[in-house]
């Protein structure tokens, strides 16, 4: 149990931090919004990805790997619609 709490929190700071290392490389360019868009395409798409992974490895009864392919896409699908939202509102 203790296992898939902490795997959990990982993928949630794992992939806050990989979301804001994209987001600062994107706002260095001068097309800030094209690279925004595709920022929360990717995200998008890797939230299902790791939505279907973290399901597979649940089936297998690997707990702790589904809990962090689950919590890893949380932080940067929410942060990307909220950017997407300011940036296109």
């Amino acid at each position: 149990m203790r296992a898939t709490v902490v795997a959990g929190i990982g993928g949630l700071i794992i992939g806050h931090v990989l979301w804001l290392v994209a987001i600062s490389l994107a706002t260095k360019t001068t097309t800030v919004n094209a690279w925004v868009l595709v920022i929360g395409a990717v995200c998008g798409l890797l939230g299902v990805a790791g939505g279907l992974l973290g399901w597979m490895f649940h089936r297998r009864k690997a707990f702790a790997r589904a809990a962090f392919l689950w919590c890893l896409p949380i932080s940067p699908v929410v942060l990307s619609l909220c950017v997407l939202g300011v940036t296109w509102l």
